[in-house]
């Protein structure tokens, strides 16, 4: 526990410091970077299943996904359209490759990897450019980002230690440690959290961001995030591993740190589209 809770530190702290100094650029390696190592950890989870995953070719247009996404449209058009593209650009691959036995276990993985991970977490790109787009400064754009993935995460802290303490009625068998008490507590640590951070950072919070707005939002995005953290815990335990990988001590692997965002990044860019951007 003492590890992950040093790693954990240790992560926000750089990840702070590089967004201070570099701004939305390094927002952008930042997720850019976790989203491709989490796209591999997936793949290696799907090769564990029996899967063969092109993974090259796959994180190679998840790196285009993300980055063109952001650097070169607006919306959620210009993503939509940059998978329609990768897609296209796989299948090529594919077709002019030579077609293996049982094709179908590398073709499926990597559409799946593809789209589960770059294009669902692209969404946290997007939230800061749509604030910009909708008149807000790059710094407030970028802490409405950090306010999704910090309420995501905080309702797995909050659902840790909620569970330790008062859990009892398992949520799901999938993951027999979660509890329905865990799931609430981590909830509430999630609403909390979000509108203290709406009052610590007040001026890079928009005037109509307001802290029933936060808890409101936190809600549903504490759910998204319990869910999304069921999904990675089902790909784990289909091919028998505790952790996605062993890059970060105390967590395991990205996909570890990651998983509680990929189902949160595009609801909390939803939620903000039709209120705070309109």
């Amino acid at each position: 526990m003492k590890q992950r809770i040093f790693s954990f530190t240790a992560l926000w702290i750089s990840a702070s410091l590089a967004l201070y100094f570099l701004g939305t650029l390094a927002g952008v390696l930042i997720i850019t970077a976790a989203a491709l190592f989490t796209q591999l950890e997936l793949y290696q989870l799907l090769e564990r299943m029996g899967q063969r995953p092109y993974k090259r070719v796959g994180l190679s247009l998840g790196g285009v996904l993300l980055l063109g996404g952001f650097y070169f449209g607006p919306s959620l058009s210009i993503g939509a359209e940059l998978l329609v593209i990768s897609y296209i650009i796989l299948a090529l691959v594919i077709a002019c490759g030579e077609l293996k036995k049982d094709i179908l276990k590398s073709v499926v993985p990597t559409f799946f990897g593809l789209t589960y991970v770059p294009f669902l977490l692209h969404f946290l790109l997007m939230i800061t450019k749509h604030a910009e787009l909708a008149g807000l400064s790059a710094a407030t754009g970028i802490y409405l980002t950090v306010w999704v993935i910090a309420v995501a995460k905080a309702t797995d802290v909050g659902g840790l230690l909620f569970g330790m303490r008062i859990g009892k009625t398992p949520l799901s068998s999938i993951s027999p440690a979660k509890t329905y008490e865990g799931a609430a507590g981590g909830i509430l640590t999630s609403v909390l959290l979000g509108m203290s951070l709406n009052f610590i950072f007040s001026d890079l919070t928009p005037s109509n961001f307001t802290y029933l707005h936060a808890a409101l939002f936190a809600v549903p995005i504490g759910i998204a995030s319990i869910a999304s953290d069921l999904v990675e815990s089902a790909f784990k335990r289909e091919a028998k591993v505790k952790d996605s990988g062993q890059l970060i001590p105390g967590i395991g692997g990205v996909f570890d740190l990651t998983d509680s965002l990929v189902l949160t990044a595009p609801l909390g860019y939803l939620l903000f589209k039709y209120t705070l951007f309109t």
